[in-house]
């Protein structure tokens, strides 16, 4: 007998989309909007249970906001004859506990922080145990496992559990990979990470199902429902369906074609129709794509891009096959088309310039490479601690070596490229 089991983790209902045209109806690519079309594909598909892996409020001032969306979706999942087991995370601690309180079907495991059985039984026999554990407060330290208790029969076992995995020092209960697959459970269902990934295929199935939807652009990608499949004469198998309305995508543009305003506009057009054709078959329910460009390359056009960008973020908004395309943001690593080498040969302003540049390029010779970063991070130190900058949030974090040099970069292709316009104007 095949077990279907329809997984969701972090939905964060009461959660709004942001960062999206003022054209798109937000109420269409709320989180509630996706749950509701998660309990259709549960109904549609009839899976044997719904498992949630936590956070599937956002905070508990969204009891209200979330009571609504969550009991009638569960209301037509058990009158589906489709139970619904979960886990509270760091996020639901207090508020997803009330809420399953007032809903009946609702199989919230592990309170206060124990662990909890709920064996799920198909025509009369018992045919999987879910065990779960949940968080008791915001902050967890400790490693929830080290109260687990193995079940002494061989009813299959699914674990629930809301974790930051291989993460020791986290506050959001702390977990290794090797804890997790030195017990009983065939298969682990997680929380908290919102990244959909299978940490371990097989002996046990470890997965986290990631949010249903990207909540931001940091979350890029395809995220929606895993189908997980047990059965007596095979491991575990998960497949995603996708159902996030709204989907992330970074993307990478060169702009080394680029000579005029039409170029820039046509490849960036081109760019994200060739994303579309690589997504299309795993888009499901999407609606719109919000696009993270990164501009990449040289071109002699350089000084045009911030305004050819604003243009790109504030008009563009392509339609592909009833998807609509929009430009969330765009981080600009392009450089000005300059003859480095040939620049660097006088012994002007220029290029002085243009042979720091090659430095910091090439990180050759080493010692002077050195010394440009070491009077960088000694220049943004002293900043830092100006009186003028005491009211800005504190950051102890000191810079990396890659950031100080990619904006020593930065900074030395702008001045060098002032420094060119200024020249070419005065001749």
């Amino acid at each position: 007998m095949v077990i279907q089991i329809l997984c969701a983790g972090d939905m964060h209902l009461g959660r709004r989309p942001t960062r999206v045209p003022e054209t798109a109806d937000l109420n269409a690519l709320k989180p509630t909007a996706v749950w509701r079309s998660f309990v259709n594909t549960a109904i549609e598909r009839k899976v044997d249970v719904v498992v949630l892996t936590g956070d599937v409020v956002d905070e508990s001032n969204k009891f209200f906001e979330a009571y609504s969306a969550l009991q009638s979706g569960i209301e037509r999942l058990t009158k589906s004859g489709i139970p619904v087991v979960a886990v509270s995370g760091n996020h639901d601690f207090d508020v997803l506990p009330r809420l399953a309180d007032q809903i009946p079907g609702f199989h919230l495991l592990g309170r206060g922080g124990q662990w909890q059985d709920f064996v799920l039984e198909k025509d009369g026999i018992s045919v999987v145990r879910f065990q779960g554990w949940s968080f008791p407060t915001r902050h967890v330290s400790h490693d929830s496992l080290t109260g687990y208790a193995a079940p002494t029969d061989e009813l299959p076992t699914v674990g629930v559990l809301h974790c930051d995995c291989d993460v020791p020092t986290s506050n959001y209960g702390p977990v290794s990979l090797t804890g997790l697959k030195g017990k009983s459970p065939i298969a682990w269902l997680l929380g908290h990470i919102h990244k959909p990934g299978l940490l371990s295929e097989s002996h046990p199935m470890v997965l986290y199902p990631g949010s249903l939807q990207g909540l931001d652009p940091s979350e890029p990608g395809m995220h929606g429902a895993w189908l997980v499949s047990l059965g007596p004469e095979h491991a575990p198998t998960a497949e995603c369906i996708p159902l996030a309305r709204l989907r992330w995508e970074p993307i990478e543009i060169s702009l080394d074609s680029v000579r005029d305003d039409d170029s820039f506009q046509q490849i960036v057009v081109k760019t994200l129709q060739e994303r579309h054709e690589q997504i299309r078959g795993h888009l499901g329910n999407t609606q719109w794509v919000g696009c993270r460009l990164h501009l990449v390359g040289r071109t002699p056009l350089h000084r045009q891009v911030p305004r050819l960008s604003l243009d790109a973020q504030s008009n563009l908004m392509p339609e592909f096959e009833d998807v609509k395309y929009f430009v969330e943001g765009i981080e600009d690593s392009s450089r000005p088309d300059i003859p480095l080498g040939d620049i660097a040969r006088s012994n002007d302003l220029p290029g002085l310039l243009a042979r720091r540049i090659l430095i910091l390029d090439s990180r050759e010779p080493l010692d002077s490479y050195r010394e440009l970063l070491d009077a960088a991070k000694t220049r943004i130190e002293e900043g830092r601690s100006r009186p003028q900058f005491a009211s800005l949030p504190a950051n102890d974090e000191p810079l990396s070596e890659e950031q100080v040099r990619g904006l020593l970069l930065k900074a030395g292709l702008h001045s060098l490229d002032e420094l060119l316009s200024q020249r070419e104007s005065v001749a």
